[in-house]
């Protein structure tokens, strides 16, 4: 992780949010909620956030221990559990030492080496199960952005992988899987063709998310610099592709899908 992908998880606009106001992830808390085992008393949040849900579990008031670990100090101020900073590759705590361990929008956001000792470590740290939940057939490249200051493409919440059912399904080995579902509010999938998104966003001057930071200069649309030269360029052949977008869109049958996967796994005896 760079400088600027750790000044992403510092910000604290992306951790205070008030993640009971939204549906979406009302949604998502109760199928987790349904989906845990009843034969456990102790869980481990890896990669927590502001602790969303293992604040919620802390209501329940049926755990004996709950921990809420993430990298972030920022996320960490919101968690109203037992907390510990620290990082999914190597998991601060002895071997079993959880019934549970959840991992929520956490691995769709690792790099290669990460995501491989991470998976090692969820497995370590579990006694019993497993609990994750990832965006569900996620396409990254029609979620890319431009950094208008030095071109490059990016995802602008740093998601590095995307996920299927047949995945997860193969994700770990020495825990077998004993549900995997789709989960959350249907989403409509875009079909037209990534040909045509990749010469709309080379000549538009596009404006990334304002929480969005570039992996590469660390730009920051909030944060412009008075010498930016960007031009918008060829307005007519902007319209023109626009037009096309929309034209291929209207001509193509749409899919759906839910928003999410959730998988529940067993630690092999």
């Amino acid at each position: 992780m760079n400088n600027f992908q750790k000044k992403y998880y510092e910000q604290s606009d992306l951790w205070n949010k008030n993640f009971e106001k939204i549906d979406a992830e009302k949604m998502r808390l109760k199928e987790i909620l349904d989906n845990i085992p009843d034969d456990i008393s102790s869980i481990l949040d890896v990669g927590c956030g502001n602790g969303f849900i293992v604040n919620n579990l802390k209501k329940i008031n049926k755990y004996k221990k709950l921990v809420g670990l993430d990298i972030s100090l920022e996320a960490l101020k919101f968690v109203q559990t037992e907390k510990r900073q620290g990082s999914i590759e190597n998991i601060p705590f002895e071997d079993k030492s959880f019934d549970l361990v959840v991992c929520l929008e956490v691995l769709e956001h690792l790099p290669e080496k990460i995501f491989q000792k991470g998976i090692l470590e969820l497995q370590r740290v579990s006694k019993k199960y497993i609990l994750i939940t990832v965006p569900n057939s996620e396409s990254l490249e029609r979620s890319l952005v431009v950094c208008p200051n030095c071109f490059c493409w990016f995802n602008p919440s740093f998601h590095m992988r995307s996920f299927d059912k047949n995945k997860l399904n193969n994700l770990f080995n020495q825990s077998k899987p004993i549900l995997i579902k789709e989960i959350g509010p249907m989403l409509k999938v875009d079909n037209y063709p990534l040909l045509l998104l990749y010469p709309y966003y080379s000549i538009k001057k596009t404006r990334i998310p304002s929480i969005a930071i570039c992996p590469q200069c660390g730009y920051q649309e909030e944060k412009k610099q008075k010498n930016n030269n960007i031009i918008q360029k060829n307005n007519i052949i902007i319209k023109i592709l626009q037009y096309m977008k929309r034209l291929i869109k209207s001509l193509m049958w749409s899919n759906y899908k839910k928003r999410w996967l959730l998988a529940l796994y067993k630690k092999n005896e």
